[in-house]
């Protein structure tokens, strides 16, 4: 274990689980708060710090490990949890779990090895399904959003709507909109107005004969310019270079 910037790296995994009071946990991912019934995972080599709320302190129960079983997990991604904590489903059960491990090891610390490794191996078991219900979860969460916000997008981009009428739209705020559909989609929202305008504008070059100034307004652009400067900005080209190739014509 070292110390850096007043958090600690552990050289194994640590599970713990707060039985009272609450706290706050900080990871590279960000920080969360702890409640009384929340789990939370350390990887082995992963920057944390975790502090108690002053006003109500906290009781934790914890357990240090490793091995060849949790390292294969790790490699297999299910302990890449967004955040280290997922909703435990069963928390009776799961402190009843922890609490029955912690027991045998604190009371018997020469039992059989293998004995002590089932009761850990069934304790992990139960938070690493509860780690994948809870990112398949936040999946269907955050592809409903950014979905919602791609639809709507796709049906005004012939508008002059921005990021915040996106957000607005799907009810969440812009902050939240902008991470989550970055996340999902790889894509900021206002990259995704800007190739759905340019995807409805390169339709209208080339499949009509509309002028170029219509176009900048049915396509939702502030003005010819801004257009063509998507246009290079996206696809390497002005908007007439496109309408000159299949019309043949010089209109620019």
């Amino acid at each position: 274990m070292c110390i850096r910037d007043r958090g600690r790296v552990l050289p194994e995994f640590c599970l713990s689980l707060c039985l009272e009071g609450g706290g706050h946990l900080e990871t590279q991912a960000g920080q969360q708060q702890i409640l009384a019934g929340d789990a939370f995972l350390f990887r082995p080599g992963e920057w944390h710090r975790h502090r108690p709320n002053p006003a109500t302190g906290w009781v934790n129960l914890w357990i240090h490990f490793n091995g060849n079983l949790p390292l294969a997990w790790l490699r297999d991604e299910a302990f890449q949890l967004n955040g280290n904590r997922p909703k435990i489903t069963d928390k009776e059960l799961f402190q009843s779990q922890f609490e029955r491990l912690v027991e045998t090891i604190e009371t018997n610390p020469q039992l059989n090895s293998a004995a002590i490794s089932w009761q850990a191996i069934g304790l992990l078991s139960h938070f690493v399904v509860d780690v994948r219900v809870a990112d398949q979860a936040a999946g269907r969460k955050l592809g409903g959003i950014a979905r919602r916000a791609s639809e709507f997008i796709m049906n005004h981009t012939h508008t002059t709507i921005g990021v915040a009428e996106v957000a607005a739209h799907v009810g969440c705020g812009r902050r939240t909109l902008e991470a989550r559909f970055k996340e999902y989609t790889g894509r900021t929202v206002l990259e995704e107005i800007q190739q759905c305008r340019v995807a409805r504008a390169k339709s209208l070059l080339m499949e009509t004969d509309i002028p170029l100034k219509q176009i900048v307004h049915r396509a939702g652009f502030q003005s010819r310019e801004h257009m063509r400067l998507v246009f290079k900005k996206l696809l390497g080209v002005t908007p007439g270079s496109i309408r000159r190739a299949s019309h043949d014509t010089e209109d620019e």
